[in-house]
């Protein structure tokens, strides 16, 4: 089973960026980002421990980013949700043996799993909350577009690919 918990966290922090004076209940985030409401309590509660939302009890309350956007690296969500951004090892039995070779291969590609990671967070590092937020909005923005009826054309004329990203004309 493949762990969502970094995934929901940066959707649900980028929900808060995208309005950043307005409360949102768990119930709230958790329709908006299609994940369970315990689920969406639990990583609001490490992200909250981070510092970067505050909480208001109350029939009227919700979560709010206590950080700007631009200043949350995704380095960090992952940090906050301890996800292994590579991918995870198998594990031998449990039972003593002494297969030294599957002991290697298994230490290898361990070491390996473990640059994967820290590329990954080195890479994370330099994205905020905002930068996906930023980019949602071109991409939602696209999308209206496309299904607008506009032709290829009308639709190049306002946006295009720069460096890897889609940007506005």
């Amino acid at each position: 089973m493949t762990n969502t918990r970094f995934s929901v966290a940066l959707h649900v922090l980028v929900e808060l960026a995208r309005d950043p004076n307005v409360l949102l209940s768990s119930s709230d985030l958790s329709d908006r980002v299609n994940a369970h409401p315990v689920v969406v309590r639990r990583l609001i509660q490490g992200i909250k421990e981070a510092g970067l939302v505050t909480s208001t009890k109350g029939s009227k309350g919700g979560v709010r980013l206590a950080v700007e956007a631009d200043s949350i690296p995704l380095s960090q969500v992952a940090e906050i949700t301890e996800e292994n951004l590579g991918f995870t090892t198998h594990h031998l039995s449990t039972e003593p043996h002494t297969n030294f070779f599957s002991d290697a291969v298994l230490s290898t590609i361990e070491s390996e799993r473990r640059k994967v990671h820290l590329a990954a967070i080195s890479h994370l590092d330099g994205i905020t909350v905002q930068n996906v937020l930023d980019a949602s909005v071109l991409r939602a923005e696209l999308n209206e577009l496309v299904h607008s009826g506009l032709t290829d054309q009308q639709i190049r004329a306002q946006f295009h690919i720069k460096d890897g990203h889609l940007v506005r004309r």
